[in-house]
């Protein structure tokens, strides 16, 4: 009896950890979502209900196509977001977004859960 009331207050803790940790990355796709309208979809679509219009003509790759790049993680897509894209030669690039990495963490959340 003892056995089994330990493996019921273990396997409960584990059920609990789970949906605390799928509640921990729901919360960061929300909160990514709300940096990424906020600062990435004056280039960028970032999602159906952006309240803005990108002032880029044509606008810069939609958060959607990116999030189906082949090769995209978020390792690299952090590396990206810390690096600058924009040089004398090539005014086009992306210039560094210079997010503090728990926000660079959020937006990437975001990104990724858009994948199909």
């Amino acid at each position: 009896m003892r056995v089994a009331s330990i493996w019921l207050v273990g396997f409960s803790m584990a059920i609990w950890l789970a949906l605390g940790q799928e509640t921990k990355a729901e919360d960061e796709v929300s909160k990514g979502h709300q940096l990424a309208l906020m600062i990435c979809s004056y280039c960028h679509v970032v999602s159906a209900d952006q309240p803005n219009v990108t002032i880029l003509n044509p606008p810069g790759p939609s958060f959607e196509s990116i999030a189906q790049r082949r090769g995209i993680t978020a390792d690299s897509l952090l590396e990206f977001l810390k690096t600058t894209h924009r040089n004398f030669e090539d005014d086009h690039g992306m210039p560094n977004p210079e997010l503090i990495e728990s926000h660079a963490k959020a937006v990437i959340a975001y990104l990724l859960s858009l994948r199909k």
